[in-house]
């Protein structure tokens, strides 16, 4: 978990500062914060790595940033202060969390005063740095403030406080049928962590707003308190031709009934829904799910994302079975266009999707026919295992980083809301709300976890 430090003034005995030093942290921060935010969504990072090899070193650098303390407080803001107006994300998200690590009350305000005026990419950077502070002062200092703030901001705000849990927000009645969308989706988001009778009066009305990803969020949130309503919407969803949801396929797969499975199946028919159908198949688990893969491949149709999903299923390593086709070196890629012909829009750095291994085709059908008697029609797997709530713990502590949020919403579904974790919190701080949980859960609570 980030570091919450907090200063006593020392005036006249503070020790001296090598600002040298301070603004390497900065440096070595912004860097180290881009490569954790990359890493979130890696296909070949886990949690331990991430931990140990980024997260480690970032605290080191938070830490760094918040030594000069209150005493020094009026240089350190002149060196943070501009970078919450640089642009860059990272540099952005980095200043305003140590503003709110270091623990002073100029930190604080500065933080406020950017974060009330921005918009865009900018307020996510601000709030992605507020959401990562664990300590509840910071955001009880925001409440009032956040009632007479733009829009945009308060729902980043709402965001901030459903990533932590905190379901400060006592008028969400009025927000979920505002006529503002962002503050629709952090109203729906924030009911899941709310009382179970103002959940379900409020959510209700937020299954059947006017905002297609706001009624997404607040499925998600009804599915978790366990409200049978959500489970109708979400099915209605993804089978809609018209207004409907790709992203309820995933819910459908992984928590539905063969039937349902057999839906998601059907959704690789429709072009505008193939990606998201494939993606849920991996957490369906089921054997008509890896064949649909294996017939994908034959067909060369999203091949490492096919691929991918086929894998979460049966638990094959395609590395370690030596089913990786190298991919070509930059000489022998002659499908790069000229210079003057890139789209400059473009993203510089490849989405997750694009980083996935290339499938060696002929051989994972191979393995699938002579694998595939291994598995049962009638079971639901995940990396191999028939699915329960050891594997999905399992999963979760230790699964690739790319495919552990889905996992951490069927457990908190399947726990009706006891375990919830935001695989983009901390490792160290998931890990202790995990052993957390396993401490208090006894065998009787564990049986309960609906199937």
């Amino acid at each position: 978990m980030a570091p919450v430090l907090v200063f006593e003034r020392r005036a006249e005995h503070a020790p001296p500062v090598s600002w040298s030093i301070v603004e390497e942290s900065l440096d070595e921060a912004e860097f180290l914060w881009s490569w954790r935010e990359a890493a979130l969504d890696a296909h070949d990072e886990r949690p331990e790595g991430v931990d140990r090899r980024i997260e480690d070193r970032l605290q080191g650098a938070i830490e760094g940033l918040c030594v000069p303390g209150e005493a020094h407080i009026d240089r350190l803001l002149r060196l943070l202060a501009p970078a919450l107006d640089r642009g860059e994300p990272a540099i952005v998200a980095v200043a305003a969390h140590a503003l709110l690590a270091g623990g002073t009350g100029e930190g604080f305000d500065c933080f406020a005063a950017a974060f009330w005026g921005a918009t865009g990419s900018r307020l996510e950077s601000l709030r992605r740095g507020l959401e990562l502070i664990p300590s509840s002062s910071s955001y009880l200092g925001l409440v009032a403030p956040s009632r007479d703030a733009p829009d945009v901001a308060r729902a980043a705000f709402l965001d901030a406080c459903a990533f932590r849990g905190l379901p400060l927000e006592t008028r969400a009645g009025e927000l979920v049928t505002s006529a503002c969308p962002e503050l629709q989706r952090a109203a729906a988001r924030l009911l899941r962590h709310a009382p179970r009778v103002v959940a379900d009066e409020h959510l209700a009305r937020a299954l059947d707003g006017s905002d297609l990803q706001a009624r997404e969020i607040a499925v998600e949130s009804g599915l978790i308190v366990g409200m049978p309503e959500a489970w109708a919407v979400a099915r209605a969803l993804a089978g809609a031709e018209v207004g409907g949801s790709a992203a309820m396929l995933l819910a459908l797969a992984m928590l539905g009934s063969a039937a349902d499975h057999a839906r998601v199946v059907e959704g690789l028919g429709r072009p505008s829904r193939q990606r998201d159908a494939i993606w849920a198949l991996g957490f369906g688990g089921r054997r008509s799910g890896a064949d649909a893969c294996i017939d994908l491949l034959a067909q060369q149709c999203h091949a490492p994302l096919a691929a991918e999903a086929f894998c979460a299923i049966t638990g094959l390593d395609l590395a370690v079975a030596g089913l990786v086709e190298p991919r070509p070196t930059p000489d022998e890629d002659d499908e790069s266009p000229p210079f003057e012909d890139e789209d400059l829009d473009d993203a510089l750095v490849p989405r997750a999707e694009e980083r996935l291994p290339e499938p060696d085709v002929p051989g994972l059908i191979r393995w699938w026919n002579q694998n595939r008697g291994r598995f049962d029609p009638g079971v639901r797997y995940l990396g191999g295992r028939p699915t329960g709530l050891r594997s999905l713990v399992d999963a979760l502590a230790d699964g690739p980083m790319r495919r552990r949020r889905p996992i951490a919403f069927e457990l908190a579904v399947r726990t009706r809301g006891q375990l919830q974790i935001e695989t983009r919190a901390f490792i160290a701080e998931q890990r202790r709300r995990l052993a957390s949980f396993a401490g208090e859960c006894d065998a009787k609570l564990l049986g309960r976890a609906r199937r």
